[in-house]
């Protein structure tokens, strides 16, 4: 456009700024307003004639950080002859601080002059308008980031996303404010739920509904691990389509982590129940062949699941925790004479669930044969129980008799035998028998478990 009068006349009759021409040296030293239309008093709260006979005096009316500003625009596009548009805090006609923006285009004269073509606009409402959003805005960060949300804005036409501080912070960067392309949200997120999380937003925005929810993990960070994310959205459409999408980010690790050990504990106690009805099954046939009658088939089959009930019970009280070796066997021998049997081990040494029911079995039957064939059914007879410091894993217990009658060998599979089966063996353990004449020898191998793993 040209500052002519005629441009200057328009500009003042349609109220939209001072219009001005401006005559500058090359090296911009010297300034002289030639033309100045009469909303200047508006704007300035000074008279086009003092503008025109005295430039300095406008300038000085411009704040001083926006004043070096405004030179650094104008040396710019004085170099390059190109149009410069820049927005500056300046005093008004009654002493107060306003908001201008200052359009001006450049032309070269021959005399290595520039002639300044502009126009200075007031827009004071606009900046408070936009400063009082943004006041807003803040407000509305501060208490969404109160609950431990973080937000997100994301211009999708201009594609970037603004991010609170709290945001940034859930995903592993510095906890500041900050905008940035899109593509770098997505990389953000973890590889494996990138489809999920752009799937969710396509179903919002083609769908008929606005809302998404999705929950997701964040890349992994240097020096960190994933976290788990529950983001919610909102689309925002106009007559063009989508324009602007909002939302906030929670951190749902916590809950994610208490959902996966409850489903490691579902599956524990379903392994357990499985394991517990296959022990029951196989002592109640077993016992049902080794009975004589029905009254002897309810003694042995009731003591037997009476073992089994005695160990759970160490078990359940652990809380699903490991529990001590020695504990598992000072309360199976109780029903006998416990001051028969020696127990020599390490302290510390503990066990699974699985393995402390198996074990309680198996050391039922052995002290159960031991009363009636071994060394327990002699009056000087004695069972000594010891068991070795972990090694990879595994302990060995050894029973060792005693004091008893002289024993055979026998190659017949009885309860305690087929127990391993269902019991140890089926927890990584096995069973090494030995009848030698002095006595009944069992060396037992299985798994322990760390304290506090129940594993």
């Amino acid at each position: 456009m040209s500052a002519t009068p005629s441009f200057i006349e328009t500009a003042d009759l349609l109220q939209l700024g001072m219009a001005y021409k401006l005559v500058t040296a090359k090296d911009a030293s010297e300034r002289r307003f030639v033309a100045v239309g009469r909303l200047c008093r508006d704007l300035t709260g000074l008279a086009p004639e003092e503008v025109i006979d005295d430039a300095p005096r406008l300038y000085a009316r411009i704040l001083p950080e926006h004043r070096e500003a405004l030179e650094r625009a104008e040396a710019q596009a004085a170099a390059a002859l190109s149009r410069f548009e820049i927005e500056v805090r300046m005093l008004d006609a009654a002493g107060g601080v306003a908001w201008r923006r200052v359009t001006s285009t450049p032309t070269a004269r021959p005399d290595g002059t520039i002639v300044w073509d502009g126009l200075m606009m007031d827009i004071t409402p606009l900046r408070r308008a936009a400063e009082t959003l943004e006041a807003q805005r803040h407000r509305l960060e501060a208490a969404v980031e109160a609950t431990g949300l973080g937000f997100w804005e994301w211009d999708v036409r201009g594609g970037q996303v603004t991010w609170s501080e709290r945001n940034a912070e859930l995903f592993g960067l510095p906890p500041e404010r900050v905008t940035m392309p899109i593509e770098r949200y997505g990389a953000l997120v973890h590889p494996e739920d990138r489809a999920r999380v752009r799937e969710a937003y396509e179903r919002a925005r083609d769908g008929a509904g606005r809302d998404f929810v999705v929950d997701h993990r964040t890349a992994h960070q240097p020096g960190g691990a994933a976290r788990w994310v529950q983001a919610r959205g909102r689309v925002a459409k106009d007559e063009g389509g989508v324009a602007l999408v909002v939302g906030t980010t929670l951190d749902i690790s916590e809950r994610k982590a208490t959902e996966e050990r409850r489903a490691l504990l579902l599956g524990e106690l379903a392994h357990r129940g499985k394991n517990g009805i296959q022990v029951m099954m196989g002592i109640v046939n077993q016992t049902a062949r080794g009975v004589a009658s029905v009254a002897e088939f309810e003694e042995v089959l009731l003591s037997r699941l009476q073992a089994m009930a005695d160990s759970q019970d160490l078990v359940t009280a652990s809380g699903g925790l490991p529990v001590r070796l020695r504990d598992v066997l000072q309360t199976t021998l109780t029903p006998f004479d416990e001051a028969r049997f020696e127990l020599a081990g390490p302290e510390v040494v503990t066990i699974g669930g699985d393995v402390a029911v198996a074990l309680a079995l198996l050391l039922h039957e052995f002290s159960t044969n031991a009363v009636k064939y071994g060394a327990l059914s002699a009056p000087a007879g004695r069972v000594r129980l010891s068991w070795s410091a972990p090694e990879a894993g595994q302990t060995v217990l050894e029973w060792t008799e005693a004091g008893g009658p002289p024993v055979a060998s026998s190659e017949r599979k009885g309860f305690g035998s087929r127990l391993i089966e269902v019991g140890l063996r089926a927890q990584g353990g096995m069973v090494e028998p030995a009848f030698d004449r002095e006595g009944v020898r069992v060396r037992m191998r299985f798994p322990v478990a760390a304290q506090g793993t129940g594993l």
